[in-house]
């Protein structure tokens, strides 16, 4: 059950797993919540206590109030980080939670041991899909999600294939965006996608050693544009899935945890 824990973007929801020592924070995408993740627990457990945080407007967290960043979503998880006691941390996020973890990774360098963003764009948000986003937000205030934008949204964030074969990832997917406080779903868009700054300069600075996840199924971040950051940062590379869009831990749940395992191994003495 997830616990509640008070931060300076409201009270967020907060499973705990428990496993060995070392501690893993994980932050879904956005459109869904934590739930996303569970497909890859059994073998992150076996690894890492995990910490699983629903950001503002999702799952079991508080909606979002005010405007607020990237860099206040990263600041609020040191404050469940300093509640819970935990010091330091590996961080895995998908989309929206690797774009956090890029944050707090520059923000609190000390306590982030290793990082993976899986299909995390680090450039704002653009074209078409900025366009739909923005035209879509003041009916979803008013009318939340009818058949027809729901239809849209799944196959913007599911492959073709994962929303005809596999019921329960639409269900997660699905629950995620239709449980999610309308006023505070929206004020979330617009602070974390559509009013996200480009993330190149913060990816720079990133100290902590990084892999980039890119699905080769999605749309404007594949693995040549995480490439392009990747090559120029300290310490990182580019892992390319193939098949998947944008919820990797949905759609290919076995190869996210290879790659998180293959990492926290290359970097056990950290």
């Amino acid at each position: 059950m997830p616990i509640k824990l008070a931060t300076r973007l409201g009270r967020l929801g907060v499973r705990v797993e428990e496993g060995p020592k070392r501690v893993a924070v994980l932050w879904h995408s956005f459109f869904v919540d934590s739930h996303s993740w569970d497909r890859v627990l059994p073998v992150l457990t076996r690894l890492r206590t995990v910490v699983l945080i629903d950001g503002p407007s999702f799952g079991a967290s508080d909606p979002l109030t005010r405007p607020a960043t990237i860099e206040d979503c990263a600041l609020a998880t040191f404050d469940v980080l300093d509640s819970l006691g935990i010091e330091r941390v590996d961080w895995v996020g998908n989309g929206w939670g690797g774009q956090v973890g890029i944050a707090a990774a520059v923000e609190e360098p000390r306590r982030i041991r290793s990082l993976v963003a899986i299909g995390s764009p680090t450039t704002p948000l653009a074209g078409r899909e900025r366009r739909d986003l923005a035209t879509a937000l003041p009916f979803v205030r008013l009318f939340g999600f009818p058949a027809p934008i729901q239809s849209r949204l799944l196959r913007s964030i599911l492959t073709e294939r994962t929303i005809a074969v596999d019921a329960e990832a639409v269900r997660i997917v699905k629950n995620g965006f239709l449980g999610a406080d309308r006023a505070g779903f929206v004020k979330a868009a617009r602070s974390f996608v559509l009013d996200r700054p480009s993330l190149d300069d913060a990816a720079l600075a990133v100290e902590a050693p990084t892999v980039f996840v890119a699905g080769d199924a999605r749309a404007g971040w594949g693995p040549a544009e995480a490439e392009s950051v990747t090559d120029r940062m300290m310490n990182a590379r580019t892992r390319t899935m193939h098949g998947v869009r944008n919820i990797a831990p949905l759609e290919d749940a076995d190869a996210v945890a290879g790659i998180v395992r293959e990492h926290w191994a290359a970097n056990a003495r950290r």
